[in-house]
């Protein structure tokens, strides 16, 4: 519901206070009646007397300027109807009444004409209404998020144990049980992705490798290689955690595991027993693969060498005889 500065209805307390005050009335200034001392400049639109189109005047008549908090010099001034653009937005964000200067942080006194019941009323619940929103959202996108946990994680029992086993498990267990395991099998797919034993593997073997006899011809790739940068420090390449490809990793998992396990144990008999045997090649062939890529990818770090810029040969043409 739209509302401007002019419909809000002046708090008791600052009509308590402008009653009981004895102050004169302030007189109604004219643009004619500055000097070149006092120039009225709007902090609003930046624009000030001299910017004022004749033809606007002609057509809407001169343009209101107030004084309404504490500012001195030329930021006292604003227009009456920027002002009340400025109140009318600073509402909508905060939803009070109690709207501020930004400079000297006076509370702007706005007078409005009482207005009847059904009005108040309305005014009242939209209000509320705007308040209550952004609550309700988040409520809907957590509930939203939620099943779609419940629902991935039924997903994933049928993917795991088959279709019919699965069916059949989920059928048997108690709703209430269910509500609460089947969301944390995505959360535990998830924290499991975030494991990083590749890293940890790496870093073994490449501080063991010395140690360990024939290390050289089991993983010739390990070797140090024979550059000065070698003695370098080189940070981990895989210690960053990208959001995305940690999520569809961890979600994808249990499709893959079964789909492993389909190929290489298909003699298997039980279904989860193959996609858990399935599910760990996988994870062991990945860590492998990642291992000797890191690795490669440090040796390419350590034996890279910055050079020089080549520098142009300056032409110097010979002289005439």
């Amino acid at each position: 519901m739209a509302e401007s500065a002019s419909d809000r209805v002046v708090p008791q307390e600052v009509l308590d206070e402008l009653s009981h005050a004895s102050l004169p009335p302030l007189p109604q200034l004219s643009p004619s009646s500055t000097s070149e001392d006092d120039k009225r400049l709007c902090w609003v639109c930046l624009n000030s007397e001299e910017d004022e189109d004749e033809e606007d005047i002609a057509q809407n008549g001169p343009v209101e300027w107030v004084q309404p908090c504490r500012c001195k010099g030329t930021a006292r001034w604003v227009h009456r109807a920027c002002l009340n653009r400025f109140i009318d937005e600073k509402r909508k964000v905060h939803f009070d009444d109690k709207v501020k200067c930004p400079q000297c942080n006076t509370r702007y006194i706005v007078k409005a004409p009482k207005m009847g019941f059904l009005y108040t009323f309305l005014d009242e619940i939209d209000v509320q209404v705007q308040r209550v929103s952004p609550v309700l959202v988040g409520f809907m996108l957590a509930k939203a998020v939620y099943w779609c946990a419940v629902t991935h994680g039924a997903v994933t029992v049928m993917t795991v144990f088959g279709c019919d086993d699965g069916l059949e498990c989920l059928e048997t267990t108690s709703p209430v049980i269910l509500l609460l395991t089947l969301p944390s099998i995505p959360v535990a797919l998830v924290m499991c992705k975030m494991i990083c034993w590749e890293d940890r593997l790496w870093l073994f073997i490449r501080n063991q490798y010395s140690k360990i006899p024939f290390m050289r011809y089991i993983l010739p790739s390990f070797a140090p290689p024979e550059h000065p940068r070698s003695m370098e420090p080189i940070p981990p390449l895989f210690n960053h955690v990208c959001g995305e490809r940690t999520l569809s990793g961890a979600l994808l998992m249990p499709g893959i595991a079964a789909l492993v396990g389909r190929l290489l144990f298909d003699s298997v008999e039980s279904n989860w027993q193959r996609t858990l045997l399935g599910g760990l090649t996988f994870v062991a062939v990945k860590g492998v693969l990642k291992i000797y890529l890191k690795q490669q990818r440090y040796l390419r770090s350590c034996q890279s060498v910055i050079m020089d810029y080549p520098k142009r040969q300056s032409f110097d043409p010979q002289p005439s005889e």
